[in-house]
């Protein structure tokens, strides 16, 4: 009995921290699509964070996939197979360039600029 005292007031407690701790107090609010014009405000830090996490999650992906003997999605496979001799400065510069060289295109999403830009077009048939 004492043990299940002590389990409902962690519980208790614990819920009354996630209750009102401040970002839930805060009003939520989602975050816009990285477009061109966010990705040109960004920091290079910002950018190859982006790039990194985008690329850490598609690299995992393709590792799964290949070890349950499955298919990759041409995304995965391109990603993998395009960007594996670049470092993150070549993806960032390219990516730039492209929202440089196109300023009516900046609310293109930066993972579309990759895919219709940088993957699709050396992808092997």
């Amino acid at each position: 009995m004492k043990k299940f005292n002590i389990l409902a007031i962690a519980l208790v407690a614990g819920l009354l921290f996630f209750a009102v701790s401040p970002g839930r107090t805060q009003s939520t609010q989602l975050s816009p699509e990285l477009d061109g014009k966010i990705w040109l405000d960004s920091s290079s830090a910002e950018k190859r964070a982006f790039l990194y996490g985008v690329g850490s999650a598609t690299v995992l992906e393709y590792h799964i996939r290949a070890k349950h003997d499955e298919q990759p999605s041409r995304f995965v496979s391109g990603w993998v197979e395009v960007f594996k001799d670049q470092t993150w400065a070549d993806v960032e510069k390219a990516v730039d360039s492209y929202y440089a060289n196109n300023p009516g295109r900046l609310n293109e999403h930066v993972l579309h600029v990759i895919w219709q830009n940088m993957i699709k077009p050396n992808l092997k048939k």
